[in-house]
């Protein structure tokens, strides 16, 4: 019995490693009824296992291997894809031939089926499954937390992502920058300056304040109205044209997000919590210190676990499942396309790299030699951006280096068209803050 056990967790882990962990793009409810009868048609549950010419079936099977639909468990999608669970492993896969006779490709492997009526044979080569039809998805299915696993960030969510990581102080949008109006120090007031371009180099209007109470951080936009942290102090709420100004929560508080209707940000504690739009429906999501929470796909976010030697961690909020992808610390993750970039600490320097976020089961490492001064850096549609105005194109990342002992200059926004940059004098202050074209290489003073 122990060898028929080993035998089962190796095919286990075999199929694992043809399949990784990706998405259920086809998972539902009520199932097409373009094959009537057909693979398609409702869902697949293990009744019997064969290996080695033992068989395994009804209590003696869910004795051994727990409940049927986690030995295994398949919902076959009517665009050639299949999402199946494996001894409560989570698999994504393809698949041709016909209804009456599938093959499961899993990266290369191929699994063959025989489907009678309400019962699907699948055998490999040590063995077989027997699969019954069922018409309710199984729980199984229903809880896979990686049906909303999609990390491909374009240009504007890589923008996004790196302004949030900077303190999200600006944000540009039709020739309109929001933000900070201070040019003396980091605290000011929160306004809009409109602005245009003559020739090479932008012209500015006058500053419209919109909140003169304090700084805005973390500024997000959902149709005419701006989303901010006040000083570190209050989540605020306010119009572009400065009416319906109004605090939505008042005490210590970071990180704010908008995601799907929602407000997120961490509280006090450095615990990371939601609420609606209008300041109700207060909800904690993940209940310990953390930073840099950042939510990436439906459900899915990023964030530092401080407890955990400052490592980066994927979490899922609406099932909790939690994954740990550096083992060290590790600072301001910026996704762009699917691949996680942040940087390391060495001595008293950092080291850029990043991460394939496409695959959790391998979460592919590469890393740079050349050392930054600062753990921050930023990334647009074209380049990576770290201090004293050093940029360079993204396929060349490896190359990017500041191994300066002072800081001059930072950026402080990108986007799609601009970027905004800040110089310091010899105190630190900010003593100039600028504007520049992407495409015209011009820059200017703004106030």
């Amino acid at each position: 019995m122990k060898k028929i056990i080993v035998l089962m967790l190796a095919l286990s882990l075999m199929l694992c490693s043809f399949a990784g962990c990706g998405g259920n793009d086809n998972e539902k409810t009520d199932k097409p009824n373009e094959e009537k009868n057909g693979i398609t048609d409702g869902y697949w549950i293990a009744e019997k296992i064969v290996m080695e010419g033992t068989e395994f079936s009804g209590e003696d099977m869910t004795g051994i291997f727990g409940p049927a639909d986690s030995i295994m468990a398949l919902a076959f999608g009517t665009d050639g894809t299949f999402n199946a669970v494996l001894f409560e492993d989570y698999l994504k896969g393809t698949y041709t031939g016909t209804p009456e006779a599938p093959e499961l490709d899993f990266a290369g492997e191929i699994v063959k089926g025989s489907l009678d009526g309400d019962t699907l044979v699948l055998t490999m080569k040590d063995g077989s499954f027997t699969l019954k039809r069922q018409d309710k998805i199984p729980d199984s299915l229903a809880n896979n937390p990686w049906v909303t696993y999609a990390p491909d960030f374009d240009a504007k969510q890589t923008s996004a992502m790196s302004n949030f990581m900077s303190y999200g102080y600006y944000l540009i949008e039709d020739d309109v920058i929001y933000g900070l109006t201070h040019s003396e120090s980091n605290y000011g007031s929160l306004g809009a300056i409109s602005f245009h371009m003559k020739g090479d180099f932008p012209e500015f209007d006058e500053t419209a304040i919109l909140d003169g109470n304090g700084r805005a951080n973390y500024l997000c936009k959902e149709g005419d109205t701006l989303y901010y942290i006040r000083d570190f102090e209050a989540v605020c709420r306010i119009n572009t044209d400065g009416t319906g100004a109004k605090v939505l929560y008042e005490g210590a508080c970071d990180y704010l997000q908008v995601h799907e209707g929602r407000l997120y940000f961490a509280d006090e504690n450095y615990h990371f919590v939601s609420m609606n739009m209008d300041g109700g429906d207060f909800t904690t999501v993940v209940d310990k210190e953390i930073y840099y929470p950042y939510l990436i796909c439906s459900d899915w976010m990023i964030f530092q676990d401080d407890a955990d030697d400052e490592s980066l961690h994927l979490y899922n909020i609406t099932h909790g499942t939690e994954l740990n992808i550096t083992y060290i610390p590790s600072y301001n993750p910026i996704l762009d396309g699917h691949y996680l970039y942040y940087t390391e600490p060495v001595e008293d320097r950092y080291y850029l790299c990043r991460i394939d976020m496409s695959d959790p089961e391998t979460f592919l490492f590469e890393g740079s030699d050349l050392p930054l001064r600062e753990s921050t850096f930023m990334i647009d549609d074209e380049f990576i951006y770290t201090t004293n105005g050093i940029s360079i194109e993204k396929e060349n990342w490896q190359k990017l280096t500041d191994d300066s002992d002072v800081t001059e200059e930072i950026y402080a926004c990108v986007s799609e068209g601009y970027t905004v940059y800040h110089e310091f004098d010899s105190e630190g202050l900010i003593s100039r803050k600028g504007l520049m074209s992407k495409e015209k290489f011009g820059g200017n003073s703004f106030a």
